[in-house]
């Protein structure tokens, strides 16, 4: 296999992952109307409205092939995925800045609320990994280059 067709292989595998992260995304605000909008502290709303525009801008570096990408990928998904973690999955230590589904009030949390937040952790923790994998495959070929200069 060539580089240019790893690269490729490397770039669609960041465009899929990209995709996903984005649905699993869209599936977990699917989730929050559905609970209706006073469910969540106001916090964890704006919040969410900010990671809505950073994915927004990943998602677009990722399928316009801008430089650093794959380095948004990894801060975007890993970022994501630990937010949502503390956010939903844990104990409520902060109020404020927490909607736990395991701690009271967990207003209208279904199973669908579970679903949406393991999808979007799991998108997240994906999309994060591509991304490192393709920082990784890149700096593998760029030593390839190099090794081979020198000859």
């Amino acid at each position: 296999m060539t580089t240019a067709e790893h690269e490729t292989d490397d770039t669609r595998a960041l465009r899929w992952s990209a995709v996903a992260f984005a649905i699993g995304f869209a599936i977990h605000g699917i989730d929050h109307f559905r609970r209706g909008m006073s469910a969540s502290p106001m916090a964890i709303m704006i919040g969410g409205n900010i990671q809505a525009i950073l994915i927004a801008v990943v998602v677009y570096m990722v399928f316009t092939h801008r430089r650093r990408a794959a380095e948004a990928a990894m801060a975007i998904g890993f970022g994501s995925a630990a937010v949502f973690v503390y956010a939903h999955l844990l104990p409520t230590f902060w109020s404020d800045f927490q909607d736990s589904y395991i701690s009271l009030p967990h207003t209208n949390v279904t199973w669908f609320s579970w679903f949406s937040a393991v999808t979007e952790i799991g998108a997240g923790v994906v999309f994060g990994c591509v991304g490192l994998a393709t920082v990784r495959a890149r700096g593998a070929a760029g030593n390839t280059r190099v090794a081979e200069s020198v000859r």
